[in-house]
């Protein structure tokens, strides 16, 4: 039973993380309609960056991401001008094409700028592990996940609560009848990938901080794509429970399926429970329906 609890908290704080970075998906699926699978590779600057600045010019983590953050806003905001709009009404296939193309560029051009320069980021009580009954919880990964939790709770509240949320969401649902209101598509759709950018920063530091590893594009196929196709692709509760069903299906396969059939059954499992949603509900659990006038 021992075995089994610790396993189900390293899996539900796995999850959390999950869950920031999934969030940071559907932000901008939400708002544009755009599958941006270069989302791991964002992920992965932000933890570069912000690692560097920590290790090179002595940055307080703190500081060293808001650089990072900073830096993937300027890039979202560049991205979303110069390519997004020029193919808004295109076939969905080209803006995917393009976001491919894009997560080549940051993991060519990352290498080349930041090849050979540390980009460790030192974990928050290191060598400390504390005990919850008889089951370990390491603080650095419990910390990594509030502050995800967090994150995501308030992203959800910006949305659900405030006035640039709402005009965001009323731009994805009609963009014709939000710009008749007054309502600025540009800006609003460059403040979601804002946002987005913000989160993938975020997502990486806490990644390293958590331990989980595997960043780059596989992480966006691997780890991002099951949590929002599992949740619903415009449903930031449902990433939310799409990465607490993963991280814990993750750890399970781990821990239970790995010594029988060597490791990889984590991604295996995912796989499974993506076909299994898709199959019951194509939009995802907490997916919206679609539904067209006849």
């Amino acid at each position: 039973m021992d075995y089994f609890l610790a396993l189900l908290v390293s899996g539900l704080l796995s999850g959390a993380v999950y869950a920031l970075v999934g969030v940071a998906f559907v932000v901008v699926y939400r708002a544009s309609a755009v599958l941006n699978f270069s989302l791991g590779e964002w992920v992965s600057l932000g933890a570069r960056v912000t690692g560097a600045g920590v290790q090179t010019a002595g940055l307080p983590v703190i500081g060293a991401f808001a650089g990072a953050a900073a830096l993937l806003v300027v890039l979202a905001a560049v991205f979303n001008r110069l390519v997004v709009w020029r193919l808004s009404g295109r076939a969905v296939v080209a803006v995917v094409m393009a976001t491919l193309a894009l997560g080549v560029l940051l993991r060519g051009g990352s290498a080349l700028a930041l090849g050979g320069v540390p980009a460790d980021i030192p974990a928050p009580f290191d060598g400390v592990l504390w005990r919850w009954g008889s089951v370990p919880v390491p603080p650095a990964r419990l910390l990594a996940s509030g502050v995800a939790i967090a994150m995501v709770v308030s992203v959800m509240a910006f949305f659900r609560y405030s006035r640039a949320g709402l005009a965001i969401r009323a731009i994805a649902d009609d963009p014709q009848a939000a710009t008749v209101s007054g309502m600025s598509v540009p800006r609003n759709l460059a403040l979601a990938w804002a946002i987005s950018a913000i989160l993938c920063a975020a997502g990486g530091v806490l990644w390293s901080i958590d331990g989980l590893g595997g960043f780059g594009m596989g992480l966006a196929l691997a780890k991002v794509l099951p949590v929002v196709v599992i949740g619903g692709l415009t449903s930031f509760g449902g990433a939310f429970v799409g990465a607490a069903l993963v991280g814990v299906a993750e750890t399970m396969a781990a821990g239970y399926l790995d010594p029988w059939i060597g490791t990889g059954s984590g991604a295996l499992i995912a796989a499974m429970l993506i076909v299994a949603t898709l199959w019951v509900r194509p939009t995802g659990l907490f997916g919206a329906r679609s539904v067209a006038r006849v």
